[in-house]
Protein backbone atom coordinates (compact mmCIF):
# COMPACT_ATOMS: atom_id res chain seq x y z
CA UNK A 1 0.00 0.00 0.00
CA UNK A 2 0.91 3.51 -0.94
CA UNK A 3 -0.07 6.80 0.75
CA UNK A 4 1.65 9.80 -1.39
CA UNK A 5 0.98 13.54 -0.88
CA UNK A 6 2.55 16.18 -2.77
CA UNK A 7 1.43 18.97 -2.27
CA UNK A 8 3.34 22.42 -2.12
CA UNK A 9 5.51 22.89 1.00
CA UNK A 10 4.90 26.34 1.86
CA UNK A 11 4.95 28.84 4.57
CA UNK A 12 0.89 28.75 5.95
CA UNK A 13 -0.22 32.50 6.33
CA UNK A 14 -1.45 33.54 10.27
CA UNK A 15 -3.74 36.22 8.96
CA UNK A 16 -6.28 36.48 6.07
CA UNK A 17 -5.24 39.77 5.24
CA UNK A 18 -3.72 39.06 2.39
CA UNK A 19 -7.07 38.00 0.61
CA UNK A 20 -9.33 40.53 1.05
CA UNK A 21 -12.07 38.94 -0.73
CA UNK A 22 -11.22 35.69 1.35
CA UNK A 23 -11.94 37.81 4.14
CA UNK A 24 -14.90 39.55 3.23
CA UNK A 25 -16.78 36.36 2.00
CA UNK A 26 -15.25 34.45 5.42
CA UNK A 27 -16.78 37.62 7.65
CA UNK A 28 -19.94 37.45 6.06
CA UNK A 29 -19.87 33.68 7.16
CA UNK A 30 -18.94 33.61 10.28
CA UNK A 31 -21.01 36.65 11.48
CA UNK A 32 -23.81 34.75 12.56
CA UNK A 33 -21.79 33.17 15.00
CA UNK A 34 -19.73 36.00 16.58
CA UNK A 35 -16.60 34.42 15.34
CA UNK A 36 -14.50 37.54 13.46
CA UNK A 37 -11.66 35.61 11.96
CA UNK A 38 -9.15 38.37 11.22
CA UNK A 39 -9.47 39.55 14.55
CA UNK A 40 -9.25 35.90 15.98
CA UNK A 41 -5.74 35.01 13.79
CA UNK A 42 -4.06 38.72 14.11
CA UNK A 43 -4.90 38.50 18.02
CA UNK A 44 -2.80 35.71 18.26
CA UNK A 45 0.49 36.95 20.64
CA UNK A 46 3.74 34.69 21.36
CA UNK A 47 3.33 33.00 24.48
CA UNK A 48 3.76 35.20 27.94
CA UNK A 49 6.44 33.22 29.73
CA UNK A 50 5.30 34.60 33.09
CA UNK A 51 1.36 33.59 32.49
CA UNK A 52 0.39 32.55 35.93
CA UNK A 53 -1.49 29.71 34.37
CA UNK A 54 2.15 27.95 33.85
CA UNK A 55 2.13 27.79 37.67
CA UNK A 56 -1.44 26.56 38.33
CA UNK A 57 -1.64 22.64 37.58
CA UNK A 58 -4.61 21.35 39.32
CA UNK A 59 -5.41 17.18 38.02
CA UNK A 60 -8.79 16.66 37.10
CA UNK A 61 -11.70 16.29 39.34
CA UNK A 62 -14.59 13.53 39.37
CA UNK A 63 -16.68 15.69 36.76
CA UNK A 64 -13.46 16.40 34.52
CA UNK A 65 -13.13 14.55 31.31
CA UNK A 66 -10.07 14.21 29.54
CA UNK A 67 -8.94 12.66 26.03
CA UNK A 68 -6.67 10.43 24.76
CA UNK A 69 -4.00 12.75 24.06
CA UNK A 70 -1.40 14.31 27.29
CA UNK A 71 -0.74 17.88 25.46
CA UNK A 72 -4.19 18.60 25.19
CA UNK A 73 -4.90 16.98 28.95
CA UNK A 74 -1.52 18.95 30.61
CA UNK A 75 -3.30 22.19 28.71
CA UNK A 76 -6.90 21.72 30.69
CA UNK A 77 -5.14 20.93 34.08
CA UNK A 78 -2.87 24.66 33.89
CA UNK A 79 -6.29 26.67 32.56
CA UNK A 80 -4.88 27.04 28.82
CA UNK A 81 -8.34 25.85 28.26
CA UNK A 82 -11.44 24.72 29.87
CA UNK A 83 -10.01 22.44 33.43
CA UNK A 84 -13.47 20.42 33.18
CA UNK A 85 -12.34 19.47 29.68
CA UNK A 86 -15.85 20.50 28.14
CA UNK A 87 -17.36 22.86 25.24
CA UNK A 88 -14.17 22.73 23.32
CA UNK A 89 -14.73 25.35 20.61
CA UNK A 90 -12.51 26.77 17.50
CA UNK A 91 -11.30 30.13 19.10
CA UNK A 92 -10.79 28.43 22.57
CA UNK A 93 -8.48 26.20 21.27
CA UNK A 94 -6.67 28.21 18.64
CA UNK A 95 -6.05 30.61 21.83
CA UNK A 96 -5.09 28.03 24.32
CA UNK A 97 -2.91 26.13 22.25
CA UNK A 98 -1.15 29.07 21.44
CA UNK A 99 -0.74 30.72 24.60
CA UNK A 100 0.53 27.37 26.18
CA UNK A 101 2.39 25.89 23.68
CA UNK A 102 2.69 28.32 21.02
CA UNK A 103 1.03 26.03 18.73
CA UNK A 104 -0.05 28.08 15.07
CA UNK A 105 -3.59 28.16 14.59
CA UNK A 106 -3.21 25.75 11.47
CA UNK A 107 -2.73 23.03 13.66
CA UNK A 108 -4.95 23.59 16.28
CA UNK A 109 -7.80 24.28 13.32
CA UNK A 110 -7.16 21.06 11.75
CA UNK A 111 -6.80 19.00 14.93
CA UNK A 112 -10.12 20.90 16.42
CA UNK A 113 -11.68 20.77 13.20
CA UNK A 114 -11.87 16.90 13.32
CA UNK A 115 -12.88 16.63 16.83
CA UNK A 116 -15.71 18.83 15.62
CA UNK A 117 -16.56 15.38 14.08
CA UNK A 118 -16.31 13.38 17.35
CA UNK A 119 -19.25 15.64 19.32
CA UNK A 120 -22.52 13.69 18.94
CA UNK A 121 -24.34 15.83 16.00
CA UNK A 122 -21.45 16.95 14.37
CA UNK A 123 -23.70 18.22 11.43
CA UNK A 124 -24.48 21.51 13.49
CA UNK A 125 -21.26 20.71 16.33
CA UNK A 126 -19.71 23.99 17.36
CA UNK A 127 -17.72 22.57 20.44
CA UNK A 128 -16.63 19.23 21.79
CA UNK A 129 -15.08 17.65 25.06
CA UNK A 130 -11.88 16.53 25.11
CA UNK A 131 -13.25 12.89 25.81
CA UNK A 132 -15.40 12.70 22.42
CA UNK A 133 -11.84 12.21 20.94
CA UNK A 134 -11.32 8.89 22.38
CA UNK A 135 -13.09 7.05 19.63
CA UNK A 136 -11.18 3.83 18.17
CA UNK A 137 -9.06 4.88 15.04
CA UNK A 138 -11.36 8.24 14.69
CA UNK A 139 -10.22 10.85 14.79
CA UNK A 140 -6.48 10.76 15.99
CA UNK A 141 -7.32 7.27 18.43
CA UNK A 142 -4.78 5.33 17.35
CA UNK A 143 -3.43 1.35 17.90
CA UNK A 144 0.61 1.29 19.07
CA UNK A 145 0.19 4.75 20.53
CA UNK A 146 3.30 5.64 22.97
CA UNK A 147 1.49 5.85 26.47
CA UNK A 148 -1.72 4.03 25.60
CA UNK A 149 -3.00 0.92 25.62
CA UNK A 150 -4.63 -0.41 22.03
CA UNK A 151 -8.47 -0.28 22.33
CA UNK A 152 -8.47 -3.86 21.82
CA UNK A 153 -7.14 -4.26 25.56
CA UNK A 154 -9.50 -2.24 26.78
CA UNK A 155 -9.45 1.47 28.22
CA UNK A 156 -7.31 3.32 25.67
CA UNK A 157 -7.51 6.78 26.72
CA UNK A 158 -5.23 7.01 30.22
CA UNK A 159 -1.33 6.64 30.38
CA UNK A 160 0.08 3.39 30.60
CA UNK A 161 2.89 3.34 32.44
CA UNK A 162 4.11 -0.49 30.44
CA UNK A 163 3.82 1.35 27.05
CA UNK A 164 5.41 4.37 27.98
CA UNK A 165 8.24 2.37 29.21
CA UNK A 166 9.09 0.78 26.19
CA UNK A 167 9.65 4.04 24.89
CA UNK A 168 12.11 5.27 27.67
CA UNK A 169 14.19 2.45 27.34
CA UNK A 170 15.38 4.20 24.09
CA UNK A 171 16.40 6.96 26.10
CA UNK A 172 18.12 4.86 28.84
CA UNK A 173 21.63 7.02 29.75
CA UNK A 174 20.56 9.67 27.83
CA UNK A 175 19.43 13.18 29.43
CA UNK A 176 17.81 14.47 25.73
CA UNK A 177 15.84 13.52 23.02
CA UNK A 178 16.99 12.34 19.56
CA UNK A 179 15.52 11.94 16.54
CA UNK A 180 16.71 8.30 15.63
CA UNK A 181 16.10 7.05 19.58
CA UNK A 182 12.62 8.44 18.94
CA UNK A 183 11.95 7.06 15.65
CA UNK A 184 13.30 3.89 16.72
CA UNK A 185 11.17 3.31 20.09
CA UNK A 186 7.75 4.91 18.18
CA UNK A 187 8.92 1.52 16.17
CA UNK A 188 9.00 -0.36 18.03
CA UNK A 189 5.57 0.29 19.83
CA UNK A 190 4.29 -0.64 16.14
CA UNK A 191 6.06 -3.59 16.23
CA UNK A 192 4.48 -4.83 19.98
CA UNK A 193 1.28 -3.60 18.85
CA UNK A 194 1.20 -6.21 15.82
CA UNK A 195 2.64 -9.12 17.57
CA UNK A 196 0.37 -9.17 20.55
CA UNK A 197 -3.03 -7.49 19.64
CA UNK A 198 -5.25 -9.60 16.94
CA UNK A 199 -7.33 -6.88 16.18
CA UNK A 200 -4.56 -4.14 15.68
CA UNK A 201 -5.45 -1.01 13.06
CA UNK A 202 -2.49 -0.04 11.56
CA UNK A 203 -2.01 1.53 7.91
CA UNK A 204 -0.35 4.54 6.13
CA UNK A 205 -3.15 6.97 8.10
CA UNK A 206 -1.74 5.57 11.96
CA UNK A 207 2.21 5.59 10.37
CA UNK A 208 1.64 9.76 9.56
CA UNK A 209 -0.11 10.35 12.97
CA UNK A 210 1.99 8.15 15.19
CA UNK A 211 5.07 9.75 13.48
CA UNK A 212 3.20 13.08 14.40
CA UNK A 213 2.72 12.36 17.98
CA UNK A 214 6.19 11.99 18.23
CA UNK A 215 7.50 15.08 16.37
CA UNK A 216 4.78 16.81 18.81
CA UNK A 217 6.20 15.59 22.30
CA UNK A 218 9.80 16.82 20.35
CA UNK A 219 8.75 19.96 19.09
CA UNK A 220 6.65 21.34 22.18
CA UNK A 221 8.83 20.10 24.39
CA UNK A 222 12.05 21.92 22.77
CA UNK A 223 11.58 23.57 19.23
CA UNK A 224 10.41 22.87 15.76
CA UNK A 225 13.67 22.06 14.41
CA UNK A 226 16.43 19.90 16.62
CA UNK A 227 13.98 16.73 17.53
CA UNK A 228 16.36 17.80 21.31
CA UNK A 229 14.13 17.89 24.34
CA UNK A 230 15.34 17.19 27.99
CA UNK A 231 13.83 13.75 28.82
CA UNK A 232 12.82 15.35 32.23
CA UNK A 233 10.24 17.34 29.94
CA UNK A 234 9.23 14.58 28.23
CA UNK A 235 8.77 12.61 31.24
CA UNK A 236 6.61 15.31 33.49
CA UNK A 237 3.94 15.62 30.15
CA UNK A 238 3.23 12.22 29.78
CA UNK A 239 3.85 11.01 33.30
CA UNK A 240 1.85 13.74 34.75
CA UNK A 241 0.29 15.45 31.75
CA UNK A 242 1.89 18.82 33.41
CA UNK A 243 3.68 21.31 31.48
CA UNK A 244 7.38 21.10 33.21
CA UNK A 245 7.26 24.60 33.68
CA UNK A 246 9.20 24.10 37.41
CA UNK A 247 11.75 22.22 35.56
CA UNK A 248 13.33 25.17 33.47
CA UNK A 249 11.20 24.57 30.27
CA UNK A 250 9.60 27.36 28.36
CA UNK A 251 7.25 27.24 25.00
CA UNK A 252 9.04 27.56 21.68
CA UNK A 253 9.74 31.14 20.95
CA UNK A 254 9.02 29.96 17.14
CA UNK A 255 5.84 29.08 16.69
CA UNK A 256 4.54 25.07 15.99
CA UNK A 257 2.92 24.72 12.85
CA UNK A 258 1.87 21.67 10.47
CA UNK A 259 4.48 22.44 8.37
CA UNK A 260 7.36 21.90 11.24
CA UNK A 261 5.27 19.06 11.91
CA UNK A 262 5.47 17.51 8.92
CA UNK A 263 9.46 18.31 8.60
CA UNK A 264 10.05 16.15 11.77
CA UNK A 265 7.53 13.80 10.54
CA UNK A 266 9.64 13.44 6.95
CA UNK A 267 12.66 13.32 9.25
CA UNK A 268 11.40 10.48 11.81
CA UNK A 269 9.76 8.27 8.64
CA UNK A 270 13.66 8.22 7.34
CA UNK A 271 15.19 7.74 10.87
CA UNK A 272 14.12 3.92 10.99
CA UNK A 273 12.90 0.90 9.31
CA UNK A 274 9.49 0.91 8.63
CA UNK A 275 8.40 -2.71 10.85
CA UNK A 276 5.02 -2.83 9.31
CA UNK A 277 6.23 -2.95 5.54
CA UNK A 278 3.44 -0.39 4.53
CA UNK A 279 5.91 1.46 2.21
CA UNK A 280 4.20 4.67 2.86
CA UNK A 281 5.93 7.23 0.72
CA UNK A 282 5.92 10.03 3.29
CA UNK A 283 5.89 14.18 2.41
CA UNK A 284 6.49 16.88 4.68
CA UNK A 285 2.76 17.69 3.77
CA UNK A 286 1.49 14.15 4.66
CA UNK A 287 0.23 15.32 7.91
CA UNK A 288 -1.62 18.28 7.16
CA UNK A 289 -3.33 16.28 4.38
CA UNK A 290 -3.97 13.08 6.82
CA UNK A 291 -6.25 15.71 8.86
CA UNK A 292 -7.87 16.51 5.63
CA UNK A 293 -8.34 13.22 4.95
CA UNK A 294 -10.22 12.40 8.17
CA UNK A 295 -12.40 15.21 7.90
CA UNK A 296 -13.74 14.35 4.17
CA UNK A 297 -11.09 16.90 2.19
CA UNK A 298 -10.82 20.44 2.12
CA UNK A 299 -14.19 21.36 1.54
CA UNK A 300 -15.42 19.49 4.25
CA UNK A 301 -13.30 20.83 6.75
CA UNK A 302 -13.85 24.76 6.25
CA UNK A 303 -17.41 23.87 6.82
CA UNK A 304 -16.60 22.29 10.18
CA UNK A 305 -14.24 25.00 10.86
CA UNK A 306 -16.66 27.48 9.79
CA UNK A 307 -14.16 28.80 7.14
CA UNK A 308 -11.41 29.28 9.58
CA UNK A 309 -9.46 26.31 7.50
CA UNK A 310 -9.35 28.19 4.33
CA UNK A 311 -8.12 31.50 5.97
CA UNK A 312 -5.17 29.37 6.75
CA UNK A 313 -4.73 27.65 3.94
CA UNK A 314 -6.26 24.32 4.44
Amino acid sequence: MRFTVALASVALPLTISAYPALERDLGDTLSDVGINVQGLLTSLTPPNPNDPRFTQFQKPGPNDVRSPCPGLNALANHGFIPRNGKDMTLPILIKGLKAGMNMAPDFTIAIGGVGLLSSDSPDTARAFDLNDLDQHNFPIEHDASLSRRDAFFGNDYSFYQPNWDMVLKYYQGKTETDIKSASAAQRNRVATSRAINPEVVYGPREFVLANGETALYLQTMADPFSGRAKLDYVRMLFEQEKLPYELGWRPSTVPISLLTLGNMVLELSAAAPDPVGEAVNVTADSYKDVFELIAGGSEVLANLTQGLSSAVGL
